[in-house]
């Protein structure tokens, strides 16, 4: 009985140390599945049209981050070009919004990425502290590797100040396919 008893309890700590596995959170979770739509140009996430004049339109998002303010799609009729952009996090303490902002960086730094057809892609991106006299600190995320339709993506995790406010914004976009260019959608 003593055997029973004891191989269920190591059972039950190793079936949930396994489901808290150390790179999963709300965060990484949503950001998996956006990024994970991309190929789809964000159909299966995209919810119900914000009226905007033309030629780019904003959708509801159907990924929403827990405690975010705000998250939406956005098309450009012009480019044919999709992102997603989601306000985390809205303070006009820039102590509060630095520190959120740091916990999310490590929360979305190192999610592990797999686009169908292709390798898995970890994010990276390199933590820098933000800075109160600047009005916008960004951290740029890349993929490693970096190949196949994930090269025209971009991630960034910015920090910036709006009026009294401190917002931090997590966005996907498209980069433009030419070399050394930085046209985007964001």
């Amino acid at each position: 009985m003593c055997k029973v008893t004891s191989m269920l309890l190591a059972l039950l700590l190793s079936l949930s140390a396994g489901a808290q596995g150390v790179f999963v959170n709300q965060t990484n979770t949503a950001l998996k599945m956006v990024i994970e739509d991309y190929p789809n140009h964000f159909s299966n996430i995209k919810g119900d049209p914000i009226n905007t004049p033309e030629p780019v339109v904003n959708y509801k998002s159907k990924v929403i981050i827990p405690g975010s303010v705000n998250c939406m799609l956005t098309e450009s009729k012009t480019t044919a070009a999709y992102s997603w952009k989601c306000e985390l996090f809205s303070s006009a303490d820039f102590q509060n919004a630095k520190d959120r902002f740091n916990s999310l960086y490590k929360e979305i730094h190192n999610t592990i990425i797999k686009l169908a057809g292709e390798k898995p892609s970890i994010l990276s991106g390199q933590y820098e502290e933000p800075d109160k006299n600047r009005r916008k600190n960004i951290i740029h995320f890349h993929f490693l590797p970096n190949t196949g339709l994930i090269q025209k993506l971009h991630v960034e995790l910015q920090l910036q100040s709006e009026g009294s406010e401190w917002k931090i914004m997590l966005q996907v976009f498209e980069v433009a396919a030419e070399p050394g260019n930085m046209q985007t959608m964001a």
